[in-house]
């Protein structure tokens, strides 16, 4: 059907013939749907010449599903795949270089059968140096930096999900980064991105300048604290914040954000909270979360949770969330059973959202 319309328009074109609106339109929707497909097969076949193509090099192939059930009392009730990621990433030479790579993409249920390219990035480490390039996460908030699969709740804060640089693209972008890391002090690092977000092709000049850095205060085999800061810089131009704003308005002017964190363990308790703001122009959304889980019995996690998030958009209700959460972990995060409940108590009314989630890793 596709190879029919588009040798019919073609003909049509080359002919002299008067195409109509209508006929470009679609023209341009096969198009986009041929694309659409066109990546899926490209990510597969990509996957399946890395098995061949590192036939001599140990490759590690790993996926996880998280599929889930969610209830808003109101209008909201359904099934979903919340994720379903794939990767493979390795170290040149096998095992013991220098060198890595990750290509990752997600398995997204909103638009049929399409996986989305998140990762594809190559890093060197030394020591305590590592140097990073291609299309990954900007080191910038401790949730966001700690992967979906590991933490104590379903979702992350609302405050991390809107704020962090790339929020409108999976939160990745396209640049390098560098970053020193000790295990006993604390790290440091320095990334400079294109600012336009992941799989995003635009001759604007939004550069992107990310930094963020932590310090031990207690490190030792029964408690750790740390604190730390995060920084980035863009002079935008027209970009969209969604998460922000609302849909259809686009943003030109300086973008300034930063946030502090700190995380506190003792034993099987742990305490972590982050404030984030961001500065659009004379304009300013913030918010923060605090979260704290125990756990027993070596497969119980218990979890409560404070988070607020105040954006620019008049449409949203900006009150508290308060969470309670919690998890069976059937084998580690490999196999995992969760259950969140979220209020929310505005003026007029109380909101609430229930996830009953399980999470099975492949490998």
């Amino acid at each position: 059907m596709i190879s029919k319309f588009f040798l019919r328009e073609t003909l049509c074109c080359l002919s002299g013939t008067l195409c109509k609106k209508k006929s470009y339109t679609e023209l341009h929707r096969v198009f986009t749907e041929y694309h659409r497909v066109l990546f899926n097969f490209t990510f597969i076949f990509l996957l399946l010449l890395g098995s061949t193509s590192f036939a001599q090099q140990k490759v590690n192939w790993n996926g996880y599903l998280q599929y889930r059930f969610s209830d808003n009392y109101l209008n909201q009730t359904n099934f979903s795949v919340r994720r379903a990621k794939f990767w493979v990433d390795g170290l040149l030479p096998e095992d013991k270089g220098n060198w890595s790579y990750k290509v990752q993409a997600n398995f997204f249920q909103q638009v049929k059968f399409q996986f989305l390219l998140q990762d594809v990035l190559v890093s060197y480490k030394i020591n305590n140096f590592e140097a990073t390039a291609g299309q990954f996460v900007p080191d910038f908030s401790l949730q966001r930096k700690q992967p979906d699969y590991s933490i104590p709740l379903d979702e992350r804060a609302d405050v991390v999900n809107a704020l962090v640089p790339g929020a409108e693209t999976m939160a990745r972008d396209i640049g390098v980064e560098f970053k020193l890391a000790d295990s006993k002090t604390g790290s440091f690092s320095f990334g400079f991105f294109n600012g336009n977000g992941a799989n995003t092709v635009t001759n604007q000049r939004n550069f992107l300048y990310v930094n963020r850095g932590s310090l031990f205060l207690l490190n030792n085999s029964v408690s750790k604290l740390e604190l730390g800061y995060n920084l980035s810089y863009r002079n935008a131009h027209d970009i969209q914040f969604n998460k922000i704003f609302g849909n259809n308005v686009s943003f030109t002017g300086n973008d300034f954000r930063f946030g502090f964190e700190g995380k506190f363990n003792l034993g099987d308790f742990e305490l972590q909270s982050e404030y984030i703001e961001a500065h659009l122009g004379n304009l300013k959304a913030h918010g923060y979360y605090a979260l704290a889980d125990y756990m027993f019995a070596s497969k119980n996690l218990i979890a409560l949770s404070v988070e607020q998030f105040s954006d620019l958009n008049p449409a949203t209700v900006d009150d508290p969330w308060y969470v309670i959460g919690y998890s069976y972990l059937v084998k580690g995060n490999n196999i995992k059973i969760s259950l969140d409940n979220k209020f929310q108590f505005a003026s007029n009314k109380t909101n609430a959202l229930t996830t009953l989630q399980i999470q099975y890793f492949f490998n």
